[in-house]
């Protein structure tokens, strides 16, 4: 038999599309997409979960920090009662558990240097003495994932000092 130029093009065409055919599956894109997010969906997962990790933890240090204001606050008005500076700062923060409060007031020189805890002697100072108020919160933060590299737990602190009169 006998190839006309015809019918060569035509049987040349065929073998070509079987063979685009056979290396379709081959290099086929069907299904990339899903591949693509299965390769990404871990990133995107650790991202979610960091960030709810650090809000939670931005949240705590607020709560600890404010607690520590509210002790404070409580004791401008009754400097002496250490208990009750403790048990305001606690009231602050229900919703933060094991909050470890510290009370203490005493006088100081109005420039910040020579502070005495009270009861004691009033310092000596060539400028004015005044009375304040310091209340310390901590409270520990475990974050809910465990991340490569990151500790288990984390100490947040709050500490609120205020003045209170001039002697």
């Amino acid at each position: 038999m006998m190839m006309t130029p015809r019918t060569a093009n035509v049987r040349s065409s065929k073998s070509s599309a079987a063979a685009t055919q056979r290396h379709r599956g081959i290099w086929s894109e069907e299904g990339s997409q899903l591949y693509e997010l299965a390769m990404v969906m871990p990133v995107f997962v650790m991202l979610l979960f960091g960030a709810i990790d650090f809000g939670r933890a931005y949240y705590v240090n607020m709560e600890v920090a404010a607690a520590a204001e509210a002790g404070a606050l409580y004791g401008v008005q009754n400097p002496t009662d250490t208990t009750g500076m403790k048990a305001a700062a606690l009231l602050n923060a229900p919703d933060i558990s094991g909050v470890t409060p510290t009370a203490s007031y005493g006088t100081e020189c109005s420039d910040g240097t020579n502070a005495v805890a009270s009861p004691g002697a009033a310092p000596t100072c060539s400028v004015t003495t005044v009375r304040y108020i310091e209340v310390d919160t901590t409270a520990t933060y475990k974050p809910f994932f465990a991340f490569p590299g990151m500790k288990s737990a984390f100490t947040m602190s709050g500490k609120a000092r205020m003045r209170t009169s001039y002697l």
